[in-house]
This record gives C-alpha cells, structure tokens and sequence, in this order.
C-alpha cells in the first residue's frame, strides 16, 4: 500500500466518520456539547493511524520478520491507554453532565480500527512479496 492509496482511504474514513458524526449531531442535539472532544477525539485517531501506518512501512520492510507482529501488539496496547486517556481524561477534566460523548468515540474508535485493520493487513501482505 503507498501513500496515496492510504491517505485516499484514510480521507474516506474521516468523511465517514464526520458524517455519521454530523447525523449524530442531527438526532441528539445535545452532543453538541461535546464537540471538542469529538474534535480531539478524530484528531488523535488520524495521528495514531499515520503514525501506525509509517510504523509499519519500515516494520514490513524490516529483516526481522517478527518486527511486524511486535509492532501490532504494541499498537493495540498503545491505542487501549490512549482511547483511555482520552475518555477519562475528558471525564475527569470536563466533568460533563452525562456520559453521551462515549457515543461519538466509540463510532471514531470502531471505524479508525476498522480502517487500520485493513491497512496493516494491506502492508504486512506487501511484507510477503517483498521477502526473498
């Protein structure tokens, strides 16, 4: 997978996400109080698969064959402590009055991992061809 046909995707998946977000918004008018952290919320999720995306072009290309599998479980660990952060950090800081943000997270968090999977299934299977 090159870049172009990551970021096409990843552009897809934000389009995605900010219209299942907008309707959302449209049938639970009060979410709209939670917009900043929906914001911050796509934001870290965009970041985190470039990162994760980056990671893995150098991982696939890697000799040690296990790099690739090393580098998935250390980015499931890393996204569980940063959606974790993110949630109970805007909890602890925001204080808001319920806990309808949960809501717009997780359709960001589903989608964003959807959207990995595939990609780093896309990468580690160019990892194949490019072995010896």
């Amino acid at each position: 997978m090159n870049p172009k046909q990551f970021f096409t995707g990843l552009g897809i998946t934000v389009a995605i996400q900010c219209l299942l977000i907008f309707i959302l918004l449209l049938i639970v008018p009060a979410l709209r109080t939670h917009i900043g952290f929906i914001a911050v919320c796509m934001l870290t999720m965009i970041g985190f698969c470039i990162m994760m995306f980056a990671a893995a072009r150098i991982a696939a290309d890697s000799k040690v064959t296990r790099l690739y599998i090393q580098l998935i479980m250390i980015a499931v660990f890393l996204k569980m402590l940063v959606c974790l952060a993110l949630v109970v950090g805007y909890k602890k800081g925001y204080d808001p009055a319920d806990h309808s943000f949960i809501w717009p997270f997780l359709i960001i968090y589903v989608s964003s991992t959807v959207y990995e999977v595939i990609f780093l299934e896309k990468v580690g299977r160019q990892k194949k061809v490019n072995l010896p």
